[in-house]
């Protein structure tokens, strides 16, 4: 009976002495994954990276470092969506190759209809073709309306949204909202830096006393 008793004893501080040593491997795991989760992150933003591997109606190259994209639902056959498109070619013209881009998520029945649109309309900016929009930021939440478009900085947070006739009037805007995400971006680092300082002079006051 001493026996068994003594060996059971022997397993039971093997295990909790294999335990502990288990959840360390875990959370060293846990942590290398998340450290090369934040790297890719680093590498590529939200946007882009969602955008990466998407088909487009015609080929044309994504701006990967623009500090805002306007993404903007849209098909041939709303009224609105014609109607407003050669005001929205216009505005991207202005736009092309700055800190903003304009990607339509383009919601036809099928890429035929899609690209016959984009290539009577000189659209020169990203379509992702129909069904392909899964995964793209698009924050909207306002009512249904076509078009639909929403600003989102490079991390796919919302910055602003508009539907039907207001959209191009919100594209419009574009210089403005890159100025001011500028600014708020600065302001951050500022309030940032000014916290590193004051928790560094905590730091140094606890060593000193």
């Amino acid at each position: 009976m001493k026996k068994i008793l003594g060996t059971m004893c022997v397993l039971l501080v093997a295990s909790f002495a294999v335990q502990p040593l288990a959840a360390v491997a875990a959370d060293k795991q846990k942590g290398d994954e998340k450290a090369e989760s934040s790297a890719e992150n680093a590498e590529l933003p939200a946007v882009p990276a969602s955008l990466k591997d998407k088909k487009f109606v015609l080929p044309v190259k994504l701006n990967t470092k623009a500090s805002i994209y306007f993404i903007y639902k849209s098909r041939s056959t709303c009224s609105i969506c014609v109607a407003e498109a050669p005001e929205i070619v216009k505005i991207y013209r202005s736009m092309h190759g700055k800190n903003a881009e304009l990607v339509m998520l383009n919601i036809d029945a099928n890429k035929d209809a899609a690209t016959k649109w984009a290539k009577s309309s000189k659209m020169k900016f990203p379509i992702v073709v129909p069904g392909e929009g899964k995964g793209v930021p698009f924050p909207y939440t306002g009512p249904n309306p076509l078009p639909f478009m929403v600003a989102v900085d490079a991390d796919g947070n919302k910055l602003g949204e508009a539907n039907g006739s207001d959209v191009t009037a919100f594209l419009a805007d574009w210089r403005k909202m890159v100025r001011d995400l500028k600014k708020e971006k600065k302001l951050q680092a500022k309030e940032e830096a000014k916290r590193a300082r004051e928790q560094q002079k905590e730091s140094d006051s606890e060593e000193e006393s």
